[in-house]
């Protein structure tokens, strides 16, 4: 289930949008009559609409930036994507609520009061969001209700599901590799300038020099931690604050560039390795401290509640799907509101997760 979190004003000058809003109150009014959807027989305000889509535009927003809005998605402008992705989540909002009923799953008491007392506390410090998205406190409520209905749901599903045994088994012998770690210290000397320029020919030698130098003294013993202190040019794995020593990763695969990673994992514990190791990044002298065996329980548990979090988003997907929705006429009056009026040219960007 993906996560669903500004045109000009003067869009809501248009003559139906202005007519649909007659009679309405934002702020800690209650909501909306006016219905921009029916959904499984529900009607839908148009008020209680308003903050889903203003929620969805925040998501949008934070990803690219307010442009966004003058972008397009394979072809599709990104207003009109938001205003559906924003109905798909009050679709789920009321499929959730119905589920919730069927598995006599509720709200608690302590929800409700939160619900409330931050809906309160949101129009009170927010009194320009209100005015200008046109949304009221009782929506919000009605919103964060949701929300909590929702994870509930979520929640008992995936209490009622639960993988084949041989499924997890392949996991674990699929994926051990990726789970295995190891804990190294390393010297880096760099070949580049702090601007990530490579250094010239002259430099990189005396570098060079320096880094064979830095081996051998590892090579015979030397502590590496005093060796990293010294010599390296690795800022982030100096005087670290929780005690590890200077210079030392434990990482697991895919986390380090690879020729670092390669030399790690194969060293045996307690070794350096014999050759200097040549990243993007210059020089390394690697020291394999310990390989961390795969905790395989730890494997069972990440993959359980994998499998359950895909099962309930299936379980959601089928339910919105399902759904039987009906517009109307209002709905496709609705646009984002940009008060910011940011500018931009239309492109195609790539499709947003």
């Amino acid at each position: 289930m993906k996560k669903l979190k500004k045109l000009l004003a003067l869009v809501l000058a248009s003559t139906l949008v202005m007519a649909s809003m007659s009679g309405c109150t934002f702020g800690r009014g209650t909501t909306s009559n006016v219905v921009v959807a029916t959904i499984e027989g529900e009607k839908i305000p148009e008020s209680l609409y308003r903050i889903y889509l203003w929620y969805t535009q925040q998501y949008f927003e934070q990803i690219s930036g307010p442009t966004i809005w003058n972008m397009k998605i394979e072809g599709q402008n990104t207003s009109e994507l938001a205003k559906q992705r924003a109905l798909e989540s009050m679709i789920l909002s009321v499929v959730a609520a119905k589920k919730a009923e069927e598995l006599d799953v509720k709200v608690t008491k302590e929800q409700e009061k939160a619900a409330k007392e931050n809906a309160d506390l949101f129009v009170k410090n927010n009194p320009e969001i209100i005015e200008t998205y046109q949304f009221g406190e009782k929506d919000i409520e009605k919103f964060l209700l949701a929300t909590d209905v929702v994870s509930l749901v979520e929640e008992k599903l995936g209490q009622n599901y639960m993988p084949q045994e041989a499924e997890i088994l392949k996991y674990i012998e699929d994926y051990q590799a990726s789970y295995e770690q190891v804990t190294a210290t390393h010297v880096l000397i760099e070949t580049r300038d702090e601007a990530s320029n490579v250094l010239p020919e002259e430099e990189q030698a005396k570098k060079l020099a320096l880094a064979k130098e830095v081996l051998q003294k590892a090579l015979d013993g030397e502590d590496m931690s005093i060796l990293a202190a010294t010599y390296s040019d690795d800022a982030a794995s100096l005087n670290q604050q929780d005690g590890t020593p200077d210079g030392q990763y434990t990482f697991k695969r895919g986390m380090m560039v690879k020729e670092f990673e390669e030399a790690a994992f194969k060293g045996k514990d307690g070794t350096v390795w014999p050759e200097l190791v040549k990243t993007a990044y210059g020089y390394h002298i690697i020291r394999t401290d310990a390989h961390i065996a795969t905790d395989e329980e730890q494997m069972r548990k990440d993959f359980i509640a994998a499998s359950k979090r895909e099962f309930t988003n299936n379980e959601f997907n089928t339910l919105i799907s399902n759904a039987t929705v009906e517009k109307t006429d209002v709905y496709e009056t609705i646009s984002i509101i940009n008060p910011n009026n940011q500018g931009a040219t239309e492109s195609e960007v790539a499709p947003q997760e």
